[in-house]
């Protein structure tokens, strides 16, 4: 008996040559999403710590920042940067896809209305994830350098 030759589905040879597009919406989207996380974790978590009640029982700046909120901090810097890196990649991922894609021979009914709309998303994509990463990156230092609780 011979084994059936499996042909392939509908549409899937015209999946092999597609960008996915959730891949391209996490290269642009991925870092000022990150960045937006950081700036409402870190930042903040860091400023609401250093509040301390007086004896007169009014809230003011000039506690200490304790061992929960230090991590947060950290944390709010360490997971937004690696997602922002993994940003970074997705962008690298398409730009080579797209050069794949274009050795390629033309086929019929190729859409250039949307491989104009891919070039635009990726090049957003790269300088909202690599000014992202600077941005957290600058961020962490800051965190790091800056004492929080003057």
């Amino acid at each position: 008996m011979r084994a059936q030759e499996k042909t392939p589905a509908p549409g899937t040879a015209d999946r092999a040559r597609r960008i996915p597009p959730l891949l391209l919406w996490f290269a642009v989207a991925g870092g000022p999403a990150a960045w937006a996380v950081h700036l409402g974790t870190a930042w903040s978590v860091s400023e609401l710590a250093c509040i301390a009640p007086t004896s007169g029982g009014v809230l003011m700046h000039g506690g200490s920042l304790g061992n929960g909120a230090r991590l947060s901090v950290w944390l709010g810097t360490l997971v937004p940067w690696l997602v922002t890196a993994a940003a970074v990649a997705a962008c690298v991922m398409v730009t080579v896809r797209r050069r794949r894609l274009r050795e390629l021979p033309e086929r019929e009914g190729a859409d250039g209305l949307a491989a104009e709309r891919v070039s635009l998303l990726l090049v957003l994509g790269w300088f909202l994830s690599l000014m992202s990463l600077a941005a957290i990156t600058g961020g962490g230092i800051a965190l790091a350098v800056l004492e929080p609780c003057l």
